[in-house]
């Protein structure tokens, strides 16, 4: 990763830049010392102005270090600072970010959490050069998940009681970006979808046993043409598990369905009485057949 420290960037609204000890006022006034705000955050909301500022010259020392990433969301209509987006985790060796933000409340649903972190993650994977962007949020906060979900991040799953908040311990969802996954998510919103080679690769070890299995004897041509075939059948599954299926009920079969069987009825006895009466020969209650096994 080439990194680049907190570095200024502006998008239609909001400029993000680097915090200064002038924000203090209208941090602290309008969204610092706000309960609503910070419930989801580490710190907890601020009972004065000189605690915000403590915060603000803790961040100018992380400024100094070209690896922090810390920015102000400031609104551009009145210069005012609105909230605050930046990296939460780094792990250099998978070239990876995590990105965590909030903003004012009166400045909720509309639309510039997306717009903040879109840039941010534009900036990571255009600059940086970083392989993959996540966050995580907690499920009371579902507005946080659409904003990741806006922004072309896929969930990958939640972990039970995995993480902790000022609301206590709490699950943690999870969403996630590759490069690879972005590349690809932008061919196919600019209509240009290219073919790309065979990802699964089968093994003549692997058909082989296929055919074994199978009880089928295939010429070598038959082998390659079933390799191709399965390739491109796995190729296609895993197409399949990149589609965000996200509050889509699961269907039971794709074809509507009737139960015709009946309930099990409970009956008095089987009838055998009346059922041995025909019988050539009885004994104890059951028909007397003629042995077939000497």
């Amino acid at each position: 990763m080439k990194h680049l420290g907190t570095k200024q960037i502006n998008t239609p609204r909001l400029l993000l830049r680097r915090f200064t000890i002038e924000d203090a006022p209208k941090m602290y006034g309008d969204w610092a010392s706000d309960e609503e705000v910070t419930r989801y955050l580490l710190w907890a909301a601020h009972k004065s102005q000189e605690e915000t500022e403590s915060l603000l010259k803790s961040w100018a020392e992380d400024y100094k270090n070209a690896a922090a990433y810390l920015w102000c969301i400031e609104w551009k209509e009145t210069a005012e600072p609105i909230g605050s987006i930046g990296v939460t985790k780094m792990i250099e060796q998978a070239q990876l970010v995590e990105l965590g933000y909030f903003i004012s409340r009166r400045y909720w649903h509309q639309g510039i959490a997306t717009e903040a972190l879109q840039a941010v993650m534009d900036f990571f994977f255009d600059e940086v050069g970083v392989n993959r962007v996540e966050s995580r949020h907690d499920p009371r906060n579902p507005y946080s998940g659409k904003v990741m979900e806006a922004c072309g991040m896929r969930y990958e799953g939640t972990r039970i009681e995995a993480d902790f908040n000022n609301s206590g311990i709490c699950d943690e969802v999870l969403y996630g970006l590759t490069r690879k996954q972005r590349a690809e998510a932008q061919v196919r919103k600019s209509g240009k979808y290219v073919q790309s080679a065979h990802q699964n690769t089968i093994s003549d070890e692997m058909i082989d046993y296929v055919g074994i299995l199978a009880k089928l004897e295939l010429s070598p041509e038959e082998k390659e043409r079933a390799k191709k075939d399965m390739g491109e059948m796995l190729d296609y599954i895993d197409k399949l598990n990149e589609l965000d299926t996200t509050g889509i009920e699961p269907m039971s079969h794709i074809f509507p369905m009737t139960n015709v069987f009946r309930e099990d009825v409970v009956t008095n006895g089987d009838d055998s009485e009346n059922m041995l009466q025909n019988a050539p020969e009885v004994k104890n209650g059951s028909y007397v057949v003629p042995k077939t096994v000497e």
